[in-house]
Parts: structure tokens; C-alpha cells; sequence
């Protein structure tokens, strides 16, 4: 049977659904009910649930839980924690409890730098693009100050702009590498705005340099857009107490217990089937506050990943 549709995303939501059930389901009405059963009764937050992606037809729920008790600089915190599995926020609130009784996490922020890119293709002398560049580095931030005005009020901004060539791995790419101070924010807008007037005035200053040929001065843009892997970005969390501390039991010898996870740590490191296990379970306990403060766990999956896989 061709299951295809055409003007799916023109369909009302009930004409959505209908057209789900009666395609996919032996019992098209008892899946209409479990699909309906997941709507908010309030029809307003509904609508805006319904307005947040492309061809809603349900809610799908987690369970949102909290874990109590954390100390963290000083300051005592309940964490707010979204995930399916089960152990997880107990395993957190344990924690929080035995390092609250020993002074807390300690949390220092290393740096807070992102980067954005603009990908290009140049025909042309490397040499003369790099002096290009050098010359028309400062009209880039001149270019953008309307854009950067209020972030720079909040202390942060455009930190510097770099050529970088990487015709070595593809012919004729090159890019420009910025890297920013976006303060609290993620800042994914302020970024992208900045890098598509970056492409703006590279391609525009292309056709005004005399040095290049008619070839060179035809820069091709191919994506201007932030990176998620942000390597400088970097938050230190840290707690401690004396080895003697280490276990509640009585029954486990805390210098035993200390041993057996440094050396668990370090089969991590030099083990990748272990690694990614290991940090499964630190992601878990971060995915699930990322998921509960409504913010992008994808991006920051992709970037922890990145940032693990370097050693």
C-alpha cells in the first residue's frame, strides 16, 4: 500500500490524525483516543504547545522531578530533573545529601567563549587573501556594531575574528573563525547575525579590493552559523573531603572504595567501550536539568561528545 501524503503540513490537526490512524493503526479510533488523552485541557497552553514545531498531533510527556539538598558555592539548591529512568534523581539527591555534608560542589567558571564560523570558497592567492583580510579585519567589527551594542552593555561582544585557510583539506576553503563573549546567554541569534553581516561585508569588500582578479573577487559563501563545539567554553565542578570520608557504609573500607574509583576513572580513559558507558551516566543526571530548564540538550550532547572524544 502506498503510504505516502500529499499537503500533509495543510491538514487541520484532527485531519492529521485522522489520516495517522486510519494509515498506520488496526484500531484507527482507540489510537485517536490515547493520542487525545495527552492534550492539555487547557486549549491556550495547548495551542502553544501545538505552535512550537510542525504537524503536532500530541504532547509527549516525561516524568519532571526534583533533587533537594544541593550545595553549590555556598548556596543550597533544589535541581529540577526530566528523564524516563528510574534511579536517577534518587541517585542525585544521594549524592547532593553526602557532598552537603562535606562541604558542598565547588564551582568555578573557567570561560565562557563560543565561536561562530563563515564558510567560504576563494579561487585565488592565499597570500592576497590574507592581506585582504588584514585590511578589512577592523570594518567587520565596524559592520556590526548595531548588532553588538546591547551584548556589549551586558559585558560581552566580538572577541576576535581569524582567517583560517583549509585548502589542505578541501580546495579553495577557507573560513572565517570568530570567537565571542555571549555573558549568561547561549547567544545562538546574537552570533549568527553577526556571522551573516560577516559574509556581507567579505563578499561586498571582495568586489571593492583592487588586488584581487574578476576570479577572486566572486568569494562564494557557503554557510555562515555558530558552532556547538566550544571547547573554551568551560565550567570547573569539583568536591572534596578526606578519604576517611568516603563511605557511609561501614562495611566498605573507604581507602578500598577510593581506590576502586580512581582506577574505574582511569579504565574510562583509556577504554572506549567503558567511556561511553561512563559518560552515559554522567549524561543523565545533565540531560535531564537540560531537558527540565527547556533548553537544547542536543546541542549540548553534541558538544560534551566532542569535547570527551579529544583524549
Amino acid at each position: 500500500m502506498n503510504q505516502n501524503v500529499k499537503g500533509f503540513s495543510k491538514l487541520s490537526k484532527e485531519e492529521k490524525i485522522n489520516w495517522i490512524t486510519n494509515t498506520y493503526f488496526v484500531n484507527p479510533e482507540e489510537a485517536k483516543e490515547s493520542i487525545t488523552k495527552y492534550w492539555n485541557s487547557d486549549e491556550n497552553l495547548q495551542k502553544l504547545h501545538d505552535e512550537f514545531i510542525e504537524n503536532t498531533l500530541t504532547n509527549f510527556y516525561l516524568p519532571y522531578g526534583v533533587a533537594p539538598n544541593f550545595t553549590i558555592n555556598g548556596k543550597s539548591y533544589t535541581i529540577p530533573m526530566a528523564i524516563e529512568e528510574s534511579s536517577v534523581v534518587a541517585a542525585a539527591s544521594k549524592a547532593a545529601k553526602f557532598w552537603g555534608e562535606r562541604g558542598g560542589f565547588k564551582a568555578t567558571i573557567i570561560n565562557t567563549e563560543k565561536i561562530g564560523q563563515v564558510h567560504f570558497l576563494f579561487n585565488g592567492n592565499s597570500e592576497k587573501l590574507t592581506a585582504f583580510f588584514n585590511k578589512i579585519k577592523p570594518t567587520f567589527f565596524d559592520d556590526t556594531k548595531e548588532i553588538t551594542k546591547n551584548m556589549q552593555k551586558r559585558g560581552g561582544g566580538i572577541l576576535d575574528i581569524e582567517l583560517r585557510d583549509k585548502t589542505n583539506e578541501i580546495p579553495n576553503y577557507y573560513q572565517l573563525h570568530a570567537t565571542f563573549n555571549t555573558k549568561d546567554s547561549m547567544g545562538a541569534n546574537f552570533i549568527n547575525t553577526c556571522l551573516e553581516q560577516f559574509a556581507k561585508t567579505l563578499e561586498n569588500q571582495a568586489q571593492e579590493y583592487s588586488d584581487f582578479t574578476s576570479d577572486e573577487k566572486n568569494i562564494q559563501i557557503v554557510m555562515s552559523i555558530l558552532s556547538n563545539f566550544v571547547p573554551n567554553c568551560v565550567v570547573r565542578v569539583e568536591v572534596s573531603c578526606p578519604i576517611d570520608q568516603l563511605s557511609d557504609d561501614k562495611n566498605i573500607d573507604s581507602v578500598e572504595f577510593a581506590q576502586k574509583f580512581a582506577t574505574a576513572v582511569r579504565i574510562a580513559e583509556v577504554e572506549p567501550y567503558r567511556a561511553v558507558t561512563h559518560n552515559k551516566g554522567i549524561m543523565n543526571g545533565i540531560d535531564a536539568v537540560v531537558l527540565a530548564t527547556g533548553n537544547d540538550f542536543r546541542a549540548v550532547e553534541a558538544g560534551i561528545h566532542a569535547y570527551a572524544s579529544k583524549s
